[in-house]
């Protein structure tokens, strides 16, 4: 094992060079039982402990009875914290063994799971879908569709196997690695789901024909997810709809990961090349990525431990049909790392943007929102808006269900779907917000300044030029009414300002902003609310 950087005194990780056998001093158990939950807490659930490893992140190794007698100990420390150990590598450092262990916290069977939003992207008939039904069902495709018909959600994907909207479907893992979801002598209900996992990995499928690309860009800035899926199928090669969405996952900052699919129908030749174009585009400028190629357990370890960084990109290649690959995948997944819910989102307002509508019978209008900041319960009193007028309208929050489940309440980071009181259907529009009733904060703009990048245009861009703004959930077109240059072109960096054309918005300075128009594409940051 190479050099570790130093220790943090901040983080999930913790480097132990031995614990002594001589641990059974109840003080000295509660005080490495703190420092325990001190690195869970860090982790979002999770920590990793190196055994082995000097402070400042020297390999020195311990032989194998030190090893031994240290796992036994750290084990007397886990049962005070209420943790479970998972040995995930052992391997030699300069002087002897080291081992890697994943820790993770025991969680209360009422206790919500820590979720990661993942979406899929890339080219069309790349083999997205059949992919996350493979991971979801523990069932091979059958090389007809078997797999992919499972998650799709309306008649006419499953008879054209191509996805039109945005299909959400969930992952979950017990605390020792185990996918609840593969569970067929008893298949979890949704409730059990929750209550069994300790994480769920939440798969955002998007569409990859080129004409359902504002539903895709839609999944990207309002459903936020915190990683994505690059799909790649080996038979196709690098196509541009798969350029395209790399772009799109670059330009808002995602972290990512590359899996090549379909390798048992594409010559071996055919997949050597795809490979070599891949690893050719990430490392071209713009992008600067360096390609990781998964091929063994560790490797896939190593590149989910790293993945946050967003230096890296892993490469995995998957067979939905033969399921080579698909092991490494799995095992990815379960450990990616949760972001860490900081304590003050809590302690903000709520705030939720509205990204889907729903008509339920017998409920009335129910509306998914993913929330940014604060917590709410059932039973409170929301502010819905901005309406066409950008006013804000007092509503009730009759019930909240998380994952299809009922729950009392929802904070900082999830994705729910609230049913509302006292509205109708036809009144609500996504990219509407939910908010706590503030007057001051509470309200909605036509005009923001942004500084900008303009990723492609055929010729130059003039003050008038009118996109589609994408921010969050919001989608509306809006007129450059300034710009601070004459004219854009491609590659160029500009200040201008920007004028919704039907409806003020709910838009905060900070905010990510992607700007569209045919094969015109942008992105920037607001960085001035202009009020009139």
């Amino acid at each position: 094992m190479k050099f570790l950087t130093p220790e943090a005194d901040d983080g999930n990780i913790e480097y132990k060079l031995t614990l002594s056998h001589h641990i059974d001093n109840e003080d000295r158990i509660e005080e490495l039982a703190s420092q325990m939950r001190y690195r869970i807490y860090e982790g979002n659930g999770e920590a990793y402990y190196y055994l082995g490893v000097e402070d400042d992140g020297s390999p020195t190794g311990i032989s194998e009875q030190e090893l031994e007698i240290s796992l036994e100990s750290l084990e007397k420390v886990a049962q005070v914290a209420r943790a479970r150990i998972k040995i995930l590598r052992r391997e030699q450092g300069n002087e002897g063994l080291i081992a890697e262990l994943l820790i993770r916290r025991e969680k209360d069977p009422e206790e919500l799971p820590v979720d990661i939003r993942l979406a899929s992207v890339g080219n069309v008939d790349a083999g997205k879908s059949s992919l996350i039904g493979v991971l979801l069902k523990g069932e091979l495709d059958d090389g007809r569709g078997s797999a992919r018909s499972k998650i799709f959600r309306y008649l006419h994907e499953l008879e054209s196997g191509r996805t039109s909207s945005v299909s959400t479907t969930v992952l979950g893992y017990d605390i020792d690695g185990n996918i609840v979801n593969h569970d067929h002598v008893h298949p979890p209900t949704d409730i059990e789901l929750l209550e069994r996992s300790i994480k769920t990995i939440t798969f955002h499928d998007l569409a990859g024909h080129e004409k359902y690309l504002k539903t895709t860009i839609f999944g990207l800035t309002g459903l936020t997810p915190e990683f994505a899926l690059l799909v790649v199928a080996a038979n196709q090669g690098i196509l541009q709809m798969t350029k395209e969405h790399l772009g799109l996952v670059i330009s808002l900052n995602i972290p990512f990961f590359v899996v090549v699919t379909k390798i048992d129908l594409a010559p071996e030749n055919i997949t050597i090349q795809t490979k070599k174009e891949l690893v050719k585009l990430l490392k071209i400028p713009g992008v600067s990525k360096i390609p990781f190629k998964v091929n063994t357990i560790d490797d896939a370890v190593i590149a989910a431990l790293n993945l946050s960084t967003k230096s890296i990109v892993p490469i995995f290649s998957a067979s939905s049909v033969t399921g080579e690959g698909i092991d490494f995948l799995k095992l990815f997944l379960q450990l990616l790392p949760a972001k860490k819910i900081q304590t003050e989102d809590y302690g903000l307002e709520f705030r939720a943007y509205i990204d889907d509508i729903f008509q339920v019978s017998g409920v009335g209008t129910v509306v998914a929102a993913m929330v940014y900041s604060g917590s709410i319960e059932t039973q409170k009193n929301v502010q819905l808006g901005p309406f066409n007028d950008g006013s804000f309208r007092e509503v009730r929050i009759k019930s909240i269900h998380y994952k299809r489940v009922p729950t009392k309440g929802i904070g900082a980071g999830l994705n729910a779907t609230f049913a509302l009181h006292n509205i109708r259907r036809d009144q609500v529009r996504k990219g509407m917000v939910l908010v706590t009733k503030n007057e001051i904060k509470n309200q909605a703009y036509f005009e923001f300044e942004a500084e900008i990048y303009v990723l492609y245009h055929s010729t130059t861009i003039r003050q008038g030029y009118s996109p589609v703004i994408h921010c969050r959930s919001i989608r509306q077109s809006a007129q450059m009414i300034k710009i601070d240059v004459n004219t854009l072109r491609t590659g160029d960096r500009a200040k201008v300002n920007f004028k919704f054309l039907y409806r003020p918005e709910y838009i905060r300075v900070g905010q990510r902003i992607i700007f569209r128009e045919g094969r015109t594409k942008g992105l920037g940051v607001i960085t001035k609310i202009i009020q009139n």
